[in-house]
């Protein structure tokens, strides 16, 4: 089982703390009011892309879960006839009537391998019939095994939904937070320079299709066609190419091949904030993203916050 994702510990008490006036005389400037903005939004996304991350360990569990359940019933099958040869056997290498199935089913009982060793150990056996044991042992031990692993991976499904079901009451509550703080605040002016021309071949579809979700509103966990959020977004423009991304900046990161800023093209993604954020290079050091709670996909500079780097799709 892989590692489970961390939540990001982004408390309500922590967000509270960021907002607090200063003093009962002095409203915070809007400049304050901004930096908390600022904090509070990248600790958010930080949060909001281990949630992604939690849900697809979930959908990973589940999708085993049901190859376990599917194979079950042929591994049981292969077990029991497994068994019955092996009684099959263990009544064979003694005298007769009741005695030999009460003697098979002694040395039968507990663990294959067990049952293998005593028989051996008693002469009971030849090697032909040992071959067979030890089939019988593997089939067992097979089917218990599986047995095991849906146990536990029906323990980790309910965990894991429970954790989920409360990071997005948390997260809830703290984007209705940042959205009350931004109601204080301007929000920031729309570019308005020219588009950056549409590039041809495949990451021509990528970029005009970016273009084509310039002012859809910011939803977390959203990947379109009426919303997105930052990873959603550049997933959607690169699924017009036939490339799939993870729903996860940092996945993408992981997806993508390492460019520098100097060989940048249109199409290419920009990854900030520790790997949390993600957007859609354009060409002319201007981007498209989806940024946070309370903005719509918009185009800026390139260098809107520090950059940890840049990967190219496909």
């Amino acid at each position: 089982m892989k590692k489970r994702l961390a939540f990001v510990a982004t408390t309500a008490a922590i967000a509270f703390g960021l907002i607090a006036p200063q003093a009962a005389y002095a409203e915070p400037t809007p400049e304050e009011v901004q930096a908390q903005i600022d904090e509070l939004a990248e600790d958010l996304e930080a949060a909001i892309e281990d949630y992604k991350g939690a849900k697809d360990e979930l959908k990973e569990t589940k999708e085993r879960i049901k190859e376990i359940e599917e194979a079950l019933p042929e591994l049981e099958d292969h077990a029991k006839k497994s068994r019955e040869l092996a009684t099959d056997i263990a009544i064979a290498s003694y005298t007769s009537g009741s005695a030999k199935i009460s003697t098979a089913r002694t040395l039968l009982d507990g663990s294959p391998t067990r049952a293998m060793e005593r028989m051996t150990v008693l002469g009971a056996i030849n090697a032909w019939q040992a071959a067979d044991l030890a089939d019988f042992g593997h089939q067992v031990q097979a089917f218990d095994d599986e047995l095991k692993v849906l146990e536990d991976l029906r323990k980790d499904q309910k965990k894991i939904a429970d954790d989920l079901k409360k990071e997005k009451e948390r997260l809830d509550s703290e984007m209705a937070d940042l959205e009350d703080l931004k109601a204080q605040v301007d929000p920031p002016p729309a570019y308005d320079g020219d588009l950056p021309p549409t590039p041809s071949g495949s990451t021509g579809a990528v970029v005009e299709f970016a273009y084509g979700q310039l002012g859809k509103p910011y939803s977390w966990g959203s990947a379109g066609p009426d919303s997105y959020d930052c990873s959603g977004l550049t997933l959607s423009a690169w699924r017009q190419a036939g490339v799939s991304l993870a729903h996860q900046a940092s996945q993408q990161w992981n997806q993508t091949a390492r460019v520098s800023r100097g060989d940048l093209v249109p199409g290419d993604l920009v990854f900030y904030n520790n790997l949390n954020h993600v957007a859609l290079y354009i060409g002319d050091g201007q981007i498209i993203h989806a940024p946070t709670s309370g903005q719509n996909v918009h185009i800026t500079g390139i260098d809107v916050m520090p950059i940890d780097g840049y990967g190219r799709p496909g």
